[in-house]
């Protein structure tokens, strides 16, 4: 530790000796006579009147005295609960860092009389006047005028510590706030060397010019010499340090104000800015991005390190928020916004209110819904022999010539879906959707490909060339039940739609091209997919 000039020890020894004189009520005179914690500071001006005024005369620092044991009963000792007294004063005062200067704080050692020192085997265990657990232990309206956030040598004042989280939360960085702190000291420096120079030169015009007395130099800020003014400013690693510390020290503060919160309308979003400044391990990330969640007055309801973007890594939190929420008798979410539409079936499985009253908006809401006419039968086919005589009579209309006949033709399976919402994988075709003139055979053969075979009279169907099969992506899903069934002929003649469509001018990327597309473009109608009932 560098020592402290002379100048500052004798103005420090000053402070101890005036505060030694106690009242009949134990208080020093700056308590009981200015009732005050700062010590009186003269004003430049006056200072400049002295004839042998020098530069260390007008560093004037301020001191602040702390000695909370002469304004209560008493203070208990941390470890017993057994009244504390004061033993002496501290030795050295202790370095404020403050906007634009340094103050000095003056303190006392308290001692329990009943408490052994670990290291001197005796009763002469003792506490600083500013040691956090005494100042816990001070009645609130009194802790509250202790004026710093203390670190393990030096403080900085509430003051300035209040800006820097201000200029932290509105983008400023630590070594930017470092820099304009440092900036700050100097300019006051700057300030108080000007007005010294002011003086000399007044005191030059007079007697002191036919003297030839000469004048001390107004030393740099940093000067560590004797008469130097020794001057600080923290780092931006100090800075840092200082502002994580207060946030872990009141973290659970933090927690509860954000678990109060409402959140009937929130934002979810993936962060991965703030991921690339925390240390890696084996050189690898171990956070991949952070996780917020927004309420509608822009409040953070839920903040969360997430290792991928896997819905597994944030549920547990979502369910804390729905659980808070519940608590503190909110409202659950009306409304999530998300930039990844996969998430919103985990979401509304997350928080139920977020299906209620809900209606799909389809795409073509604004059209007509298409609607299967009253004349079309709808026949459903579950036994092979059912689904041969059915099919037969499509079969018999197939034109003995080269002509050919159209039906219609899909799919659907069962799909098993991922945490986040995908489509992990599809299993064995369950249904088979066949139109013709103004019948729809819809045909169950989950069991039959199960088996890995087929009705004679589908196979036949499928793999007849004359027979076109219209749909969309048609093709591929003929040759899935192809490799289904292990059928020895291709099931052929498949006319996707799209692809149609294009060769006509009507749509212009097929991949791109639904069959709700289709029908809103060609028939003007809007086809109602409802894809949470499909795959639900």
């Amino acid at each position: 530790r560098r020592p402290l000039p002379a100048w500052l020890l004798q103005l420090f020894k000053a402070k101890i000796e005036e505060s030694k004189r106690r009242d009949a009520n134990g208080l020093p005179p700056l308590y009981a006579e200015l009732q005050t914690f700062w010590f009186p500071q003269k004003a430049m001006f006056f200072i400049l009147q002295k004839p042998d005024v020098s530069p260390p005369d007008l560093y004037n620092p301020r001191f602040f005295l702390w000695d909370p044991e002469a304004l209560c009963s008493h203070i208990p000792c941390p470890n017993c609960q057994r009244p504390l007294h004061r033993h002496t004063h501290i030795s050295h005062p202790r370095r404020c860092v403050d906007a634009d200067s340094t103050f000095w704080m003056l303190g006392y050692h308290y001692r329990c009389h009943w408490c052994i020192n670990s290291k001197s085997g005796r009763n002469t265990l003792t506490f600083q006047s500013w040691d956090p657990r005494i100042l816990q232990v001070l009645p609130p309206h009194l802790a509250a005028e202790f004026p710093v956030q203390m670190s393990y040598r030096t403080a900085m004042s509430n003051t300035l510590f209040s800006w820097m989280r201000s200029c932290f939360q509105n983008g400023m960085g630590s070594k930017q706030f470092c820099d304009a702190l440092r900036v700050q000291h100097l300019l006051s420096h700057d300030k108080l060397q000007l007005q010294y120079l002011q003086h000399l030169a007044l005191r030059r015009d007079g007697l002191d010019h036919w003297t030839g007395r000469q004048y001390e130099a107004f030393l740099p800020f940093d000067d560590v010499s004797s008469h130097g003014r020794h001057g600080f400013t923290p780092s931006s690693q100090w800075l840092r340090d200082m502002y994580c510390k207060f946030i872990e020290q009141y973290q659970h503060v933090f927690n509860q104000h954000i678990a109060m919160l409402t959140a009937e309308i929130c934002a979810i979003d993936h962060s991965h800015k703030i991921t690339k400044h925390i240390a890696r391990v084996d050189g690898e990330q171990v956070f991949t991005a952070l996780l917020t969640v927004t309420n509608e007055k822009g409040q953070i309801r839920a903040i969360n390190f997430v290792a991928t973007k896997s819905h597994s890594q944030f549920e547990l939190a979502l369910v804390h928020m729905r659980e808070s929420l519940v608590r503190y008798g909110h409202l659950q979410p009306k409304i999530f916004f998300t930039d990844m539409p996969v998430d919103r079936q985990f979401l509304e499985n997350v928080f139920a209110s977020l299906c209620e009253e809900v209606v799909p908006v389809e795409k073509y809401a604004h059209l007509e819904p298409f609607d299967i006419l009253s004349a079309v039968e709808i026949l459903p086919k579950d036994t092979i022999a059912s689904i041969n005589d059915a099919l037969s009579t499509i079969l018999d209309d197939v034109p003995q010539d080269d002509g050919y006949i159209v039906v219609g033709f899909d799919l659907e399976w069962n799909v098993e879906l991922s945490p986040q919402g995908y489509v992990r994988n599809g299993g064995k075709t369950a249904v088979i959707q066949i139109a013709y003139q103004n019948r729809v055979y819809v045909l169950q053969v989950s069991e039959m490909l199960a088996k890995g075979q087929l009705p004679h009279k589908l196979q036949l169907l499928l793999s007849h060339s004359r027979i076109r099969k219209a749909g969309r992506l048609v093709n591929s899903d003929l040759l899935r039940l192809q490799d289904m069934c292990l059928s020895s002929s291709s099931f052929v003649s498949g006319l996707d739609l799209a692809k149609y469509a294009k060769e006509r001018c009507i749509i212009a990327n097929i991949s791109k091209c639904s069959l709700s597309d289709l029908c809103a473009l060609v028939l003007q109608k809007c086809l109602n997919k409802n894809v949470p009932e499909r795959i639900s």
